[in-house]
């Protein structure tokens, strides 16, 4: 059965520490909504997914997560632990989070995400021998 939560209605608390501090300075404590959270790592990770997926899984699964940036950590944790899930609802609802960002974003449907990039290895001249 699908779980009847969606990333709008669970809300993550969200604390900022500054990396380069001693003392773990405090920058910022708020409380979102889990939407915004993903919405913001699926940008600065570059559509990477997979990370997101994986720290989302992580939140939904254990409570919390800790996710470091260059110059700062978010640790995040859930509000209520009513809103623990299993890993398979986890990723159901971040699937369902990406359909209707895709579908709000999109033309008719459209996705405006890559799905698959494939690189080819340059061809490669060996120099002329004389």
């Amino acid at each position: 059965m699908a779980s009847p939560k969606t990333s709008q209605n669970i809300v993550v608390c969200e604390k900022k520490t500054a990396l380069n501090s001693t003392i773990g300075e405090v920058i910022s404590e708020l409380q979102v909504p889990l939407a915004n959270k993903i919405d913001e790592y699926i940008l600065k990770l570059g559509y990477s997914n997979a990370h997101v997926l994986g720290i989302l899984v992580q939140l939904l699964t254990n409570g919390k997560v800790r996710v470091d940036f260059r110059d700062y950590a978010e640790r995040l944790s859930l509000n209520t632990t009513g809103d623990l899930m299993t890993r398979g609802d986890a990723v159901e609802l971040f699937d369902e989070h990406l359909k209707t960002m895709n579908s709000q974003s999109g033309a008719a449907g459209e996705s405006n995400v890559t799905q698959k990039i494939v690189v080819q290895m340059p061809k490669v001249q060996l120099p002329k021998k004389f």
